[in-house]
């Protein structure tokens, strides 16, 4: 038993990766702009309810219209 591997399973190779995440991302910088997701800097909270209601406001804020 012990000289003996047993295979489980086989990994697949993965289908497309980062070229097929490309158009995904520039999607995403083109809404954001160069506004990040969340403010650098030190932040502190009370408690982890309290950064997670913070972070989820700081993700779905909405971005000031770019003029055209």
């Amino acid at each position: 038993m012990r000289g003996e591997m047993k295979i489980i399973g086989r990994r697949q190779p993965g289908s497309g990766g980062l070229e097929q995440a490309n158009g995904f991302l520039k999607l995403v910088i083109g809404l954001r702009g160069d506004k990040p997701f969340i403010p650098r800097g030190v932040h502190r909270f009370r408690s982890h309810e309290e950064k997670d209601a913070w972070t989820l406001q700081m993700l779905t804020r909405p971005t000031r219209a770019r003029p055209r």
